[in-house]
């Protein structure tokens, strides 16, 4: 039977299904009949799964980022599964738009919960809407000489207040707004794909809205407000779907999201999702979620490390892993090649926790010689030495690459 074929697989009571540490040879499953249980010891941040039922799935991060399955999965009852190979996934979703809005809502849940802890936000676990938080937020941009995030966030609060017929915080954010002084208009969706300059802002934290976008061409940065400072919560590049929390909860924007590079950007709503894109485009939105999971994994590993210096040479490393992953390169075919992350070295310290520090404290990081240091990206021309500098520091912190 070919590699490349989807089929039924069936397993009986008691028979194991994945082992821990195993390798996913490519394939994602999806339960059709029975139960499937979790046994693994291994502590996963907020999530009590102990079971798989009719309808769930497993294996999509495993098996589009090569690594080994976490847990253990035995069937508690005879199980039928359905074995997709993880290429054919795209087209296989493309034609079952209810099973795959329920998977692309399983694991943007399970980023979220990431991502929150990525950030120790401390998000207000109602999730409720309250438009006064766009004019608290703009205060805060201003803080940061951020006049058109301000200007954005106040004009979408007047815009509610407008539509809704509410007269609360009008007048404080009118004259904020007038000192503000700032031209910045929303950008015109004329199309569903659009072309948008650098800079451009496509939502604000606290936001109410409803669409999903897709990077077709170009960079977007996903950020948020912690304890008054901007938190980069990620850096996306073509093929990459953001906003698509609003596929599960209608509920405000927990971060916003701003071009970074001139970028081609594809707006649809949940509804119409999956009749404006092809499977091709469908099977990048499935491997973005799943390389953007292991990758907060990645990040919450880091975070750990004591040592600031270390944390900026492990994420460049798991950035350049993450590269591999989305262009198909083995490890051996990307060990003497330079590589490029599109990345400013003021948002590296911010996603590296490194909020306020000395620039001596970083001085090594800064002056070497591996490293091509610019405005907005940041060159490691040979990942073998980089791989050697982790190695020199892996007898002071242990395991640093999870």
């Amino acid at each position: 039977m070919s590699v490349e074929e989807i089929k039924v697989v069936n397993y009986s009571k008691g028979a194991a299904i994945v082992v821990q540490n195993s390798t996913n040879a490519g394939n994602f499953f999806i339960v059709r009949s029975g139960r499937v249980s979790v046994d693994s010891e291994h502590i996963v941040v907020d999530h009590e799964l102990s079971y798989y039922e009719a309808g769930d799935s497993f294996g999509l991060v495993s098996a589009l980022t090569e690594h080994r399955f976490l847990v253990t999965l035995f069937a508690d009852t005879d199980v039928e599964l359905v074995q997709i190979p993880i290429r054919l996934l795209g087209s296989y979703l493309k034609e079952r738009k209810e099973l795959a809005m329920k998977i692309l809502g399983l694991y943007s849940r399970e980023l979220r919960t990431l991502q929150k802890h990525l950030s120790k936000a401390n998000k207000p676990a109602d999730r409720e809407y309250h438009p006064e938080r766009l004019v608290l937020n703009a205060r805060t941009y201003l803080s940061w000489e951020k006049p058109n995030l301000a200007a954005y966030s106040l004009q979408t609060f007047l815009k509610w207040s407008k539509e809704n017929n509410s007269t609360a915080n009008v007048a404080e954010a009118t004259d904020l707004l007038r000192s503000i002084g700032s031209n910045y208009k929303p950008f015109a969706w004329e199309s569903m794909q659009s072309n948008l300059e650098a800079g451009e802002i496509l939502f604000v934290e606290s936001e109410k809205n409803n669409e999903i976008y897709v990077v077709l061409e170009g960079n977007v940065k996903l950020f948020g407000i912690v304890r008054g400072y901007e938190y980069v919560i990620d850096v996306l590049g073509p093929g990459e779907i953001f906003g698509e929390m609003s596929l599960i909860d209608n509920a405000p924007r927990m971060a916003s999201a701003i071009t970074e590079t001139k970028s081609k950007i594809l707006r649809v709503t949940a509804e119409n999702l999956f009749e404006s894109v092809g499977p091709s485009l469908l099977q990048k939105i499935f491997e973005s979620i799943a390389r953007r999971i292991w990758f907060s994994h990645q990040r919450l590993v880091i975070l750990r490390l004591k040592t600031p210096v270390i944390r900026l040479y492990a994420y460049l490393y798991n950035s350049i892993r993450d590269q591999d992953i989305r262009l198909g390169r083995n490890l051996d075919e990307s060990l003497n090649n330079a590589h490029t992350i599109y990345i400013q070295m003021e948002e590296l310290c911010n996603m590296c926790g490194i909020i306020k520090v000395k620039q001596d404290t970083i001085q090594e990081f800064l002056s070497d010689t591996n490293l091509v240091i610019e405005p907005n990206r940041i060159t490691i021309k040979s990942r073998k030495r980089l791989e050697e500098k982790l190695g020199h520091y892996k007898s002071k912190e242990g395991q640093i690459v999870a």
